[in-house]
């Protein structure tokens, strides 16, 4: 196990090893000693699989936890909000690679890690796990720089540095759950101006579409449903019949919603969009009474 602090004079990394399985309660203890000098843990999926298996053998050796006194941010869950719309994988060393930029060599895969673990309590041949301490001093040391990415751009933003329009979505789609609009609302608009591949772009602009409605900025959202109703895409019948919702009951124009009907049923007809079309084509054949003067 590893522990990655800032000090004085840098960055130290400090790993625990146990020689054999006698050694793991004395382990476990020197962990938990080690641990009472910070308030705030931060790991790459630790949550998830690290904290809980390490609470399992403190379990085991009949000890106190060192864990549930300490607040847990886990890297992971943000990383994936960041990037999972840029690149098909959020793993540690596939974020190493494409963010910070830096290719391991000669790195033992983590897989590997077990199997090398036992080769060396068969052999006792000390240099067999070198590997593994030089494979999780760079995971520290990785966390340690994302934690200076990730955190920053749900803190800040405004002031984050994306290289990526999908960057933006996905924080967008953070704040839009965390019922904060108007900041998801920008970082879309954002995005857009910065270019999405076709099938993101679609769906983002769809997405900005509703936010800026319910926001009360109508004539925003019909120009990105026009836009969006003009070409092939998949939110194209959508955008055509939210048009038709809003020229007929909003702008009293049954004709042109009746033309937006007509459109979509082309495209991709349905019994909510022939329904819609009958109610409308009724309201057009109901005469228009005059007023008395």
């Amino acid at each position: 196990m590893g522990v990655g602090r800032i000090c004085a004079d840098g960055f130290r990394v400090r790993q625990f090893f146990m020689r054999d399985y006698g050694e793991e309660p004395s382990l476990l203890w020197a962990l938990a000693r080690h641990l009472e000098d910070f308030d705030v843990l931060i790991t790459y999926n630790g949550k998830t699989y690290d904290q809980p298996l390490l609470e399992t053998r403190y379990r085991m050796a009949r000890a106190q936890t060192p864990f549930g006194r300490l607040a847990h941010l886990d890297l992971l869950h943000g990383a994936r909000r960041l990037w999972k719309l840029r690149f098909d994988s959020c793993r540690l060393v596939d974020l190493e690679n494409q963010i910070l930029g830096v290719e391991r060599e000669g790195d033992l895969p983590g897989e590997m890690i077990p199997y090398v673990y036992f080769e060396y309590l068969r052999t006792q041949q000390a240099f067999r796990v070198v590997p593994i301490f030089h494979h999780n001093a760079t995971d520290i040391l990785t966390t340690a720089c994302l934690t200076g990415i990730v955190p920053f751009a749900f803190r800040e933003p405004g002031a984050a540095r994306f290289a990526h329009g999908s960057e933006l979505v996905g924080l967008a789609r953070w704040f839009l759950k965390a019922e904060r609009r108007e900041q998801a609302l920008e970082l879309m608009r954002r995005a857009v101006r910065m270019g999405l591949p076709d099938d993101l772009l679609f769906r983002t602009l769809w997405d900005t579409a509703l936010l800026e409605r319910k926001l009360g900025n109508e004539p925003a959202a019909l120009e990105i449903w026009t836009e969006l109703a003009e070409g092939r895409n998949p939110y194209r019948v959508m955008a055509l019949e939210a048009l038709a919702k809003y020229y007929e009951h909003r702008a009293r124009n049954y004709s042109l919603a009746l033309e937006m009907i007509r459109s979509a049923r082309a495209l991709a007809d349905s019994d909510d969009l022939a329904r819609r079309q009958a109610r409308i084509e009724r309201r057009l054949a109901k005469p228009r009474t005059g007023r008395l003067l």
